[in-house]
């Protein structure tokens, strides 16, 4: 065979591929994903990690095994236990105390519940071609947004917090709203779409701030009849979301006779995170000795406290030493701040392994937000406002790592996008189509 044969042979190879691929519909490339994710995360060290059982856990893992067990959300603290609690928010808890009745608190309860986070993570992941999709980008920057987490691997699959549940609930709830609002349904199916929210919202509270915008930016192109029905649909979801929560705060102010926003505590978390002592991270703060002094799970003075004040009389006498500790010391919290949001952008992952691949990734989605607001403005605007947003209330708390998880996929696909762009960019104009398929068939797959 001479070496023009060969080639137009190589071509042919490279032909069938790309044709093979693009011809997958968005579906069987999800599939794909999660399948992956689940065999690779299954079997890295960021992946394999189960609690011994569910009684070392943390505070949210404490209250769903006492749900379980005595029937009562309440006793949040290794320390001692406190009684009828709000620290948590309650969807993960309840999920917690349903695997903990039916496979026990042991071992078996401790996988199931591992189990379950791998594939809320593997979820997530698939959703990503999907969430391109319907964003209008085509599915290539979700797939490789999703290739790059394999590789990357920026999660960890930690069990004993919510940080994947609330994620996957986050990715699925931007498909469902950005197809939604572009062409509203009847009251009905926003207010299922509302009760979604809500559910959400009950996972983690700060869900609440992105429903008050990507509804908004959904529609931002619809026509003006669309954007009438888009602007009901929003009244509508948000009374749904409202309605979700209402047997929580029932419980609530029943049990402490006051009301407030799903969780009660704001107080501890901000004091604990701004005093004489604090560091930027919890770790940090463990190392030091400011976390034993500050807070009640490992210090028990601190939980008798709470049980002689209770609960919520507790978090505010915090939540007024902090205020009062800012006020005093603003050089000091916007020191604590600043290093808290260059930990939340630029975090450490237990490795540079994965913590200089993200932090590359993190930089080049601002080239792929630009990008999107020159060329898919919707897409922008719901990935930008994702990153404004959601973080703001970490950039007052200690760190951990966990509280970027629900919203690495925001970083990924613009810097995805970026590389996709760069790459068509780069591509010669005018290659031959025996050599490969057109830039259109590379970039836009089958729809689901």
């Amino acid at each position: 065979m001479d070496s023009k044969a060969a080639n137009r042979l190589g071509a042919a190879k490279k032909i069938s591929w790309w044709e093979w691929a693009s011809r997958m519909s968005v579906a069987q490339v999800a599939w794909i994903v999660f399948f992956s994710t689940l065999l690779v995360y299954g079997a890295s060290s960021q992946g394999r990690r189960y609690l011994p059982d569910l009684n070392h856990g943390a505070e949210i893992t404490r209250i769903g095994v006492t749900l379980a067990t005595e029937g009562s959300f309440a006793h949040p603290y290794e320390s001692l236990p406190t009684g009828p609690t709000a620290h948590a928010a309650p969807a993960y808890v309840f999920l917690i105390a349903a695997i903990a009745k039916v496979f026990g608190i042991g071992l078996a309860g401790a996988v199931v519940l591992w189990a379950l986070n791998l594939c809320f993570l593997a979820a997530q992941l698939a959703l990503l071609p999907v969430l391109s999709d319907r964003l209008g980008l085509g599915a290539w920057p979700g797939i490789l947004a999703a290739a790059l987490s394999l590789v990357v691997q920026p999660y960890r699959v930690l069990p004993e917090f919510e940080s994947l549940f609330v994620g996957v609930q986050i990715v699925l709830l931007c498909v469902l709203t950005v197809n939604y609002f572009q062409s509203p349904g009847d009251w009905k199916h926003s207010a299922m779409l509302g009760f979604l929210w809500g559910a959400a919202i009950l996972s983690s509270p700060q869900c609440a701030l992105l429903l008050l915008v990507w509804p908004h930016f959904a529609a931002i192109e619809n026509s003006r009849e669309n954007l009438r029905k888009a602007r009901r649909a929003m009244l509508v979801a948000l009374a749904g979301a409202a309605l979700a929560c209402v047997p929580w705060t029932i419980r609530n102010y029943q049990l402490f006779n006051t009301v407030f926003f799903v969780r009660d505590n704001f107080g501890l978390e901000l004091y604990t995170s701004n005093n004489p002592c604090a560091t930027p991270t919890l770790l940090e703060n463990l190392q030091v000795g400011c976390h034993m002094k500050t807070h009640p799970n490992p210090n028990p003075e601190l939980a008798i406290e709470v049980i002689q004040k209770g609960e919520i009389q507790f978090n505010r006498e915090r939540l007024h030493m902090a205020l009062a500790w800012i006020s005093s010391n603003p050089r000091a919290f916007v020191y604590l701040t600043g290093r808290r949001f260059l930990k939340f952008w630029f975090p450490y992952l237990t490795s540079l392994r994965y913590a200089i691949p993200t932090g590359v990734l993190t930089v080049l989605s601002l080239v792929g937000l630009a990008l999107l607001f020159r060329n898919h403005r919707r897409a922008g605007w719901i990935l930008s406002s994702t990153l404004a947003i959601y973080p703001l209330i970490h950039y007052v708390v200690q760190f951990e790592a966990r509280y970027r998880y629900p919203i690495f996929w925001a970083t990924f696909l613009p810097g995805s996008y970026a590389i996709v762009e760069i790459v068509r960019w780069l591509r010669p104009s005018g290659v031959a189509d025996e050599s490969a398929v057109g830039v259109k068939e590379e970039y836009e797959m089958k729809p689901a």
